[in-house]
């Protein structure tokens, strides 16, 4: 008989990386041995779950001592934990998988009171604040996305053998089948002109200002290069403005969000991140499925999947011009490039198929019904980010005086 997997979600309303993240964790379960059930406050996720014919509720998750009003609300709390006790008992549910950090505030305590076993999945690194006001450090087991998200738990104290470092899955098959765009075509550019691309969501964060100062640093040698820009955001206007400025809004072209982005790729000659502070970096392991070369920062997960010289370009995280080197480094060698595209396909395709990261995330499962977690997680354990954070300060005070 299948086991009952209860997901618990929360996030933004909108569709972007763990919410695919967990869309395809749930598309390539194996259904013969589990099935799953979505707790969520998010209701873009329930619509696309619906079109799956998955099983899914949405309520609102107002957190104790969040970001966002009301912060103190301890009766909201508390019914969170009874009811998600309930949806427990209701669904017969024989395993928790928290998504995303905020849901452990209160389904560590459901989990226990209803004496199932728990996995929280973190898709990316949290402060210290958060670690502590969501209790992420009480989890009986962890899965990060990356070694870097991992980091800061074990720096806490968190022990390494409640904890899981599974890389997010892609599905390979989908992307590759994506058709070609003929991006020269749809944004007149010359066949012989050279065309770097990024992709994600335009916001500080993903730095696609950094790339456009280094594209104006670039054109000054290769004035017949471009840049691509897929994604939309609350800073697309002021990245129009600083194209204007730059005087480069001939040869930097917003297309906003694509449905078949790595299509859009395949008709460009790079691809650049310009993150500067990434996790793991999902797209830009999906670039590479584009089989063409990847310029990334060395920066957060990104190092654990893209081999600097071997699959990938990477460049030091601090200014603009690591960044521009390597930009006129594919541009000036087409061997090199070639070379990178397809051994960064070749990694991708090998160890980044959701058929592998499932597999390792179901491996967790049957772990924690067969086998208690190695090391006992106590309530105290929620307490463990003040600690890091009194010994950071008292290093630093030590620096200060000594």
């Amino acid at each position: 008989m299948a086991k009952k997997i209860l997901f618990v979600h929360y996030g933004d309303n909108w569709i972007r990386g763990s919410e695919r993240c967990l869309l395809d964790l749930v598309k390539y379960l194996d259904d013969r041995q589990y099935h799953p059930f979505i707790w969520t406050n998010n209701q873009t996720l329930s619509r696309q779950l619906d079109i799956m014919n998955i099983d899914n509720e949405v309520n609102q998750f107002p957190l104790l001592l969040g970001w966002k009003a009301p912060r103190f609300d301890a009766a909201n709390w508390l019914n969170l934990i009874e009811y998600g006790c309930k949806i427990i008992e209701r669904e017969s549910i024989d395993l928790v998988h928290v998504n995303s950090a905020a849901p452990c505030q209160w389904m560590i305590a459901a989990a226990k009171i209803k004496h199932i076993p728990l996995v929280t999945q973190l898709h990316c690194s949290y402060i210290a604040r958060d670690r502590l006001t969501l209790g992420i450090n009480a989890s009986p087991h962890i899965i990060a996305v990356s070694k870097h998200a991992a980091q800061s738990l074990l720096d806490d104290g968190y022990p390494k053998s409640n904890l899981s470092v599974v890389h997010n899955g892609i599905d390979t098959q989908a992307l590759i089948d994506q058709p070609k765009v003929d991006v020269r075509k749809q944004l007149n550019i010359p066949d012989d002109d050279f065309v770097f691309a990024t992709v994600g969501s335009l916001i500080h964060r993903k730095g696609v200002d950094r790339i456009m100062t280094a594209l104006r640093h670039l054109t000054l040698e290769y004035p017949n290069a471009h840049l691509v820009v897929i994604g939309d955001g609350p800073l697309r206007s002021n990245l129009e403005n600083q194209a204007e400025l730059l005087r480069l809004t001939h040869c930097i072209h917003f297309v906003g969000e694509q449905s078949n982005v790595v299509g859009w790729l395949k008709d460009c000659d790079a691809f650049i991140s310009g993150a500067r502070n990434e996790a793991f970096g999902l797209v830009i392991a999906e670039a590479s499925l584009a089989n063409i070369p990847v310029i990334a920062p060395y920066e957060g997960g990104i190092p654990e999947f893209v081999r600097h010289g071997e699959t990938g370009l990477l460049y030091k995280n601090v200014g603009i011009r690591s960044m521009t080197k390597a930009m006129r480094l594919v541009i000036a060698n087409p061997k090199l490039s070639a070379y990178l595209a397809t051994k960064g396909y070749e990694h991708i395709i090998a160890h980044h198929d959701l058929e592998v990261t499932c597999r390792a995330i179901e491996k967790v499962y049957l772990n924690l019904w067969q086998n208690k977690p190695v090391c006992s997680i106590g309530v105290l354990s929620t307490f463990q980010p003040l600690k890091a954070v009194m010994a950071r300060r008292f290093s630093l005070l030590g620096g200060q005086h000594g």
